[in-house]
């Protein structure tokens, strides 16, 4: 089978040459060509471990029946609230994937199967059992597979159904429970607190005397208005009295008789001067008297306080005298009741003083005293609700669709067998392809794909190595369309031949010698750089011209199999492109990679790869040779 020279070049002239990069060292499509070419290993191993798979398949599969039963999920109660305040006591409402893991839950499970009696094993109560959520709904299905019968599916799957509500509505309960625990505690201590206020209003009241209320502030208002207007009457009357006894005593002392005789004595005195002189014993008498009688009246005046029994003696007089007795009796009564009113205004308003802080005082104790009975009335609500739900909580589940027996499905009795089937030939494939990449004969040629990843250049031209016009019309393309325009632009070129024998070399060059006297009509000048002897000294060569040469560099196509020494190693800082040549065999690949760091060292980066590489045998392995060749080429 011939190659296209033209497919085989793409690499445009550039004055910089790409590195070839391919991720892995070796090429994978010849791999597995080589383990295809052995397919009858393969099937044979398919076909042995897939029949033991299937077997044993056949073996572990029993009958089963599988039977779903759907739930809905019950939105958690609102509506029962014992008060208008606060928020009502319901049970926490689970998110989907919690309510899907109460449908797995050991406990309505384990419970089942023992209602259930169907002798099937703890081991395999789990493995027998799902559930699942329909997407986009609060539907759940729960799946018995039984491996008794139909029977016992549909009586399992309705026990089962019942133990899960069961489940949940215990879960709402302990959670009520719980609660109501705590709402107890906060009810007895709310209560205690309560009791406590009460008593301190009671001692509030004994001390203060005060009941509350703004009537009893109002009665002792009105209680200090009356003594006020007593206070105020009873003062007038004092008044009174003090100037009706005032007048009296002014008139009794007009009523004296010590008066009365002082008037009969100057009257005598009077009859007496009418008669005598006043030298006369008589008239000096009378004198006498009456001067004695001014000067009682006198002392008399002078003590407005005096007794005024001495005022007494005539009838006026007595009854004046008589009448002050009474006023100063009844003076003396009031003077009391001004005084006890006085008392009592002080001892009233002294106490309405004291009423804003008894007021404040009994209205704090009053409002704390409400604040516990709102808290307490909150408080008993709560515990009412929570009872409700610890007697009866409803559970997060309700029966959507019962199990129904039309919808039981007979399990398959091919399915188990078919997957260990083809697992057991997929093992067994992978087996044979081990076995045969270890123990077969490996070949040591290589692909075109590992060339380019040997020298880290990119593909050049391929050069088959078994058909000699198709080698040749490779080089021809080769020197139109890489070569010549190179040569021409005066820039040397390097062939590294290192990675060749001496047989494939001298093949190459004798080629590329006609390449090149057909297209110029010259023979080819090749300056060797390395000390090897690739021709005989004796050899002539047609249209080649082979000589070695010192620096400076004297032809522009450069040879070198190995580095050279000495001025002429330095002079490969001049090359400007260099091309690797291999060929597609274990060895020269492996030569190709010794010597890399080299050339890495002392030349620029490689411009490109030609690879001599010979045909492979079978259909296969020619398919992966045209798709290594073409990732090599993807990869240039």
């Amino acid at each position: 089978m011939g190659t296209d020279p033209a497919a085989e070049s793409d690499s445009p002239v550039s004055a910089g040459s790409p590195r070839f990069r391919f991720p892995l060292p070796f090429d994978p499509i010849r791999l597995l060509a080589g383990v295809l070419t052995r397919w009858p290993w393969l099937a044979a191993a398919a076909i042995v471990f897939g029949s033991i798979g299937a077997f044993i398949g056949t073996r572990l599969t029993d009958p089963s029946y599988a039977l779903s039963a759907s739930l809905i999920k019950r939105r958690v109660p609102q509506t029962v609230q014992t008060s208008e305040t606060g928020q009502a006591f319901r049970p926490v409402d689970l998110n989907d994937a919690t309510l899907l893991a109460t449908l797995l839950a050991n406990e309505p499970l384990d419970l089942a199967f023992k209602r259930a009696n169907n002798g099937v094993s703890p081991g395999q109560q789990r493995s027998l059992v799902e559930a699942a959520q329909l997407e986009g709904t609060d539907i759940f299905y729960i799946t018995y597979h039984s491996p008794v019968s139909p029977d016992d599916a549909i009586a399992f799957t309705t026990i089962w159904a019942e133990e899960i509500n069961a489940y949940t509505q215990r879960l709402q309960q302990s959670e009520a429970r719980e609660v109501r625990t705590i709402l107890e505690k906060e009810v007895a201590d709310i209560r205690a607190q309560l009791d406590a206020v009460n008593d301190e209003i009671m001692n509030f009241s004994k001390t203060t005397g005060y009941l509350g209320g703004d009537a009893q502030v109002s009665a002792v208002l009105g209680k200090l208005s009356q003594i006020e207007l007593d206070l105020e009457a009873a003062r007038n009357t004092v008044k009174a009295k003090q100037s009706q006894i005032e007048n009296l005593t002014a008139q009794i002392r007009h009523q004296s008789p010590i008066e009365l005789q002082l008037k009969t004595a100057r009257e005598e005195l009077a009859n007496l001067r009418a008669t005598y002189t006043d030298a006369n014993p008589l008239v000096q008498a009378k004198l006498q008297s009456i001067e004695y009688l001014e000067t009682q009246i006198a002392e008399l005046d002078k003590d407005a306080d005096a007794d005024l029994e001495p005022f007494t003696g005539t009838p006026l007089g007595n009854q004046i005298y008589l009448s002050i007795i009474g006023l100063r009796n009844e003076l003396l009564e009031a003077q009391n009741r001004v005084a006890s009113l006085e008392k009592q205004h002080q001892e009233t308003a002294a106490r309405l003083k004291e009423f804003p802080a008894i007021v404040s005082g009994y209205e704090a104790l009053i409002k704390k005293r409400e604040s516990h009975i709102e808290g307490l009335s909150l408080m008993s609500n709560r515990l009412k609700e929570a009872e409700i739900f610890a007697s009866g909580a409803p559970g997060y589940w309700q029966v959507f669709q019962a199990p129904d027996p039309r919808a039981i499905i007979p399990s398959s009795m091919v399915k188990k067998p078919a997957m260990l089937g083809v697992a057991g030939a997929a093992a067994g494939t992978g087996l044979a392809i081990l076995l045969t990449l270890l123990l077969t004969h490996r070949t040591s040629r290589r692909s075109i794909l590992e060339c380019c990843a040997a020298t880290h250049a990119p593909l050049i031209t391929a050069l088959p190595t078994e058909f000699e016009e198709d080698a040749r019309a490779a080089i021809q393309h080769f020197w139109i369309t890489h070569l010549a325009p190179r040569l021409s632009s005066g820039s040397p070129v390097l062939f590294w031949t290192t990675a060749l024998d001496s047989a494939e070399e001298r093949r190459l060059w004798t080629m590329l010698a006609d390449a090149a006297a057909l297209d110029t009509g010259e023979a080819l000048q090749v300056l060797d750089l390395t000390p090897d002897d690739l021709w005989p000294t004796d050899t002539s060569v047609t249209n080649l011209k082979w000589q070695k040469d010192t620096p400076p560099l004297s032809a522009t196509v450069l040879r070198a199999s190995s580095l050279p020494s000495g001025k002429i190693r330095a002079s490969l800082a001049d090359v400007g492109h260099w091309i690797a040549v291999v060929a597609g065999q274990k060895d020269s690949l492996a030569r190709a990679r010794r010597h890399r760091p080299l050339t890495d060292t002392y030349l620029n980066a490689c411009g490109g790869t030609i690879a001599w590489t010979e045909r492979p045998q079978g259909i296969i392995r020619q398919t992966a040779d045209h798709l290594s060749t073409f990732l090599a080429r993807r990869f240039s």
